[in-house]
């Protein structure tokens, strides 16, 4: 376990900064540069980096010094994200467990924000992903056409940055954007644009629940380990992460067994943080289907088999799949004892949504697998009944959606 600090108390370290890494220098790098740029008190943290078997030069990052306790561990072999972050849990000292990735850059009051929130919650998980702007640092020749189309608007910004585009159009090569100084000097926002995922979330979450998550019943999907904080004590109660192969869900599958364990979910507006751009593999989304099915698997519970919805060919968004559970749940409350076939139904059709998904297949033809004739004709007076009853028209006209995909 090399540390190029002086070792200090377990006791001194109030904050624990986990980040796995494979070939991510240099922005590794800058991301460290970011932290050792905080406003909060450096001697109380550590930041434990675990090198996934890179071939770049993250393994130097070892003999450069930091202001602030880091550990680089460094995997034997090639482990995957939530086997790595596993290690350095162990390996973490602080009261706070700060998730980050490898190439987010933070502003200088990331720390204090996140300390500040966990001291007035114990049972806090605090998650910075609504928030995550695109940044470009470092030029990339395998970027995607829309990746180079952003580089060169955000480059033209300012002449020092635009000329480095121009070298890189004519010799397209890896070429370092930024440095240490752009970080210092906070320059580097100067690069950022609005991500999708920031634009649909603000749009989406936060104008419908606030920062402060109020009547978000599915908040743990919120915890991506990208930017995300709890405390240690709530993850010794739920376990280490799921240790899914290939990329996803492993991390929001460790948010719903700490959202079922009571965890209390909250963002910040002041949580923004950058994201630096690199090539992105197009198989992670067949990786991301597959642990799907395998979270989804793991709970059959309506709760967490709801987010189903949101693969459809024409999805529901995440306001549109809250408010259908609480209108679904409510149905539940009221109604125990009735519509047994309508629930039934609903619930595999939502399994069946995630098997298609992962084999990469339509979905469509929801019903007919999973009913016989006789079932199917219950089902519709049951179905038929409910609509009579205008205050479940949400969970009606989702339950309807998914009715009318029954045949291709």
């Amino acid at each position: 376990m090399p540390i190029n600090t002086p070792e200090r108390k377990d006791n001194d370290i109030e904050i624990s900064i986990i980040i796995p890494t494979y070939n991510k220098f240099p922005q590794n790098l800058l991301t460290l540069y970011s932290i050792e740029n905080q406003h909060f008190d450096l001697s109380k943290i550590e930041v434990i980096m675990i090198d996934d078997c890179s071939t770049d030069q993250t393994k130097t990052l070892v003999n450069r010094n930091f202001p602030f306790r880091f550990i680089l561990l460094q995997n034997m072999k090639n482990r995957g994200r939530p086997a790595s972050r596993n290690r350095g849990i162990k390996a973490a000292s602080g009261k706070v467990l700060l998730f980050l990735d490898a190439e987010i850059l933070v502003p200088p009051d990331f720390l204090n924000i996140h300390y500040n929130y966990h001291q007035q919650h114990p049972q806090l998980v605090l998650t910075g992903i609504m928030c995550i702007r695109k940044l470009y640092s470092v030029f990339y020749p395998d970027f995607s056409q829309a990746q180079l189309m952003e580089c060169k608007q955000v480059a033209g910004k300012l002449s020092e940055f635009k000329m480095k585009f121009a070298r890189f159009e004519k010799n397209p090569a890896v070429i370092n954007l930024i440095d240490k100084k752009h970080i210092s000097s906070g320059m580097y926002t100067s690069l950022s644009i609005q991500s999708p995922y920031e634009r649909f979330y603000r749009r989406t979450i936060i104008a419908n629940y606030g920062f402060e998550l109020d009547g978000y019943q599915i908040p743990w999907q919120l915890f991506g380990t990208g930017h995300v904080s709890v405390s240690r004590q709530a993850i010794e109660q739920v376990g280490m992460f799921a240790e899914y192969p290939g990329y996803g869900w492993d991390d929001l599958e460790m948010g719903y067994r700490l959202y079922k364990n009571g965890a209390v979910y909250l963002s910040d507006k002041n949580l923004i943080s950058y994201h630096q751009e690199h090539p992105v593999s197009s198989a992670i989304s067949d990786e991301s289907k597959r642990n799907y099915y395998k979270f989804q698997e793991t709970y059959r519970e309506i709760d967490q088999m709801i987010i189903s919805l949101t693969f459809l060919p024409k999805p529901f968004n995440l306001h549109e799949v809250n408010q259908i559970l609480i209108n679904y749940q409510d149905f539940c409350k009221q109604y125990p004892d009735r519509f047994h076939l309508v629930k039934r139904t609903f619930q595999n059709m939502l399994v069946q949504i995630g098997l298609l998904v992962r084999d990469n297949r339509p979905v469509s033809n929801l019903i007919q697998p999973i009913l016989g004739q006789n079932e199917f004709s219950a089902l519709v007076n049951e179905k038929n009944e409910l609509k009579k009853f205008e205050k479940y028209r949400t969970f009606m006209r989702c339950f309807n959606r998914l009715w009318h995909l029954k045949k291709t």
